[in-house]
């Protein structure tokens, strides 16, 4: 038998949780055509892989590079990804897709997704299919499967309305979800901590996901965050974070989904020893029959935007919020207590990249930092950047599941069997940079699988791989086996980490030493080809 490309005498991990097995993968097109021992296969082109183990590609349960492949420029942007071994990006998180672009979202949507890619997109779409038809005319740089954001067509419906819906505006966004997947999209994701989603209740919720049990398709949920959940101190209420965790069961059980529940993560050290609560939670629920799982990222930061603590009902008019004396007393008063109650600290959280070029001066500063500058009370600092700097400022908070040194919850999350890993990254070639960006899967691989032992290789590689595969109904992704897509990342074991630091977050990993995708060789000796497209769209269908 004659291939193309042979990846040969490797240890092969292929992805399913199984033991690694000595041998070679062939590739002839895009497509495995033997694994194991491939004794007689003759190879146009052949890897040496002695010490090192070949894995199916990195998928990244959850995204946000959908807002930049449309670029034509993507390459160069999202290279760390692939640099990383990552293959395949799961895009449309938190609610917000570039897609549907229709007369309703049509001022709404290039304002909510302008924090998330570098250069102004042209919109050459209307529907999914439209969006997914641009990106493969235009070519793509790695794998990218869309899920529908329920943020985007809510605004296509209703705009920024603070109300739940009614039964008429729910019907008309289920249709906009069904044709989205009839379009391609592989789900539908919600954004419960961002505005328009925020103010989405529960029913309206199981009424958009509908289509989702009609289509085979997974429901994903940036939960709702402190400050979206009504909380009335009753004694014995379950924490903010379990409380949101049962509303991504309830949406789920409701038409029996399969769903993801999105970066499991424990905002401020107050909830930090909630994890074993909210972990026994998910097992609980999966135990009931619910088909459910989370992802995270093996970081103590994560990024969004600057205005993730104002209150849901100051999201409609910020301006305002922030100037109006009345209602800058009630946020700052409610702040006050709420972020503390929280174990919030402005020293953790820092400006990442801002629109208004002219101020970039604040990228990589923490609110307390500038307030310490300007001689002024941390809290009122915050609410001026807001009206400052704008909505679509990026930052990152560093007090996710630890602080420093101190990941006792992150490392809990991490080990937990019904976790997938992802980046949640916002990369956009712009500003101070998230090091999951760079160092995501790698570090997965060096410090908690080689130093630590945190977790099994095998194991580590099937959350990376298969298991994100079956969570995302991708079935030709995410394995090595006879047939299935050539997706594979050739890694040094011994070698393998992420070398970002607070200081240098935009560090290349070590022991990433090849890429294929789609059958061509991307990443060589560590380094992507950025002229390269070789990847696809994915489909649901």
């Amino acid at each position: 038998m004659d291939c193309d490309l042979l990846l040969k005498d490797g240890t092969i991990l292929d992805g399913t949780g199984s033991e690694g097995i000595a041998g070679s993968v062939a590739i002839a097109g895009d497509r495995i055509v033997a694994f194991g021992d491939t004794t007689g296969v003759a190879a146009k082109s052949v890897i040496d892989c002695r010490g090192k183990v070949i894995a199916p590609g990195f998928i990244d349960m959850h995204s946000h590079a959908d807002w930049v492949v449309p670029q034509a420029g993507h390459g160069d942007v999202l290279a760390p990804l692939l640099e990383q071994g990552i293959t395949t990006v799961v895009g449309g998180n938190c609610g917000c897709s570039p897609a549907p672009y229709l007369q309703g979202n049509r001022d709404l949507l290039p304002l909510i997704g302008r924090m998330l890619h570098d250069h102004d997109l042209d919109y050459r779409w209307t529907g999914v299919g439209a969006y997914l038809a641009c990106l493969e005319e235009r070519g793509l740089a790695l794998n990218v499967a869309l899920l529908a954001g329920h943020g985007t067509i809510r605004a296509a419906v209703m705009g920024f309305s603070p109300v739940p819906a009614s039964p008429e505006q729910t019907a008309s966004m289920a249709d906009l979800v069904r044709a989205a997947l009839d379009d391609g999209a592989i789900g539908l994701s919600t954004g419960l901590g961002y505005a328009p989603g925020i103010f989405a209740n529960t029913d309206e919720l199981i009424g958009v996901t509908a289509p989702l049990k009609e289509r085979d398709a997974v429901y994903t949920s940036h939960a709702r965050s402190f400050v979206a959940l009504d909380l009335d101190g009753k004694p014995g209420q379950a924490p903010s974070n379990v409380l949101a965790l049962d509303e991504t069961a309830a949406v789920g059980q409701a038409h029996a989904l399969k769903v993801q529940h999105s970066h499991l993560i424990f905002v401020g050290d107050k909830t930090w020893p909630t994890t074993d609560l909210a972990l026994a939670r998910l097992l609980e629920l999966a135990a009931r029959d619910v088909d459910i799982a989370c992802d995270a990222f093996p970081y103590v930061g994560g990024n969004t935007t600057l205005i993730v603590f104002m209150p849901a009902w100051s999201l409609n008019n910020l301006r305002e919020a922030v100037t109006n004396p009345k209602q800058r007393e009630s946020i700052v008063s409610t702040a006050k207590w709420a972020l503390p109650a929280l174990g919030m600290r402005w020293e953790d959280t820092q400006i990442l990249w801002v629109p208004d070029r002219s101020k970039t001066r604040y990228e990589g500063m923490t609110i307390a930092e500038i307030a310490r500058e300007r001689g002024a009370d941390e809290t009122e600092t915050y609410l001026d950047l807001v009206g400052e700097l704008g909505m679509q400022t990026r930052i990152m908070n560093w007090n996710y599941s630890g602080r420093g040194e101190e990941e006792t919850s992150l490392r809990k999350v991490l080990q937990f069997p019904l976790t997938c890993f992802m980046t949640d990254t916002i990369l956009t070639g712009n500003g101070v940079d998230n090091p999951a960006s760079y160092g995501t899967f790698p570090r997965l691989l060096g410090r908690y699988v080689r130093e630590l032992k945190l977790l099994d290789l095998p194991d580590a590689i099937h959350r990376m791989t298969g298991f994100s595969a079956e969570r995302m109904g991708l079935k030709d992704r995410g394995r090595i086996a006879r047939g299935l897509a050539a997706d594979l990342v050739v890694f040094d074991p011994a070698t393998v980490g992420d070398r970002t630091t607070r200081a240098e977050p935009n560090r290349r990993p070590s022991g990433i030493e090849s890429v294929v995708l789609n059958g061509r060789l991307v990443v060589r000796n560590g380094i992507f080809d950025r002229r390269s497209r070789a990847g696809r769209v994915l489909r649901k269908h």
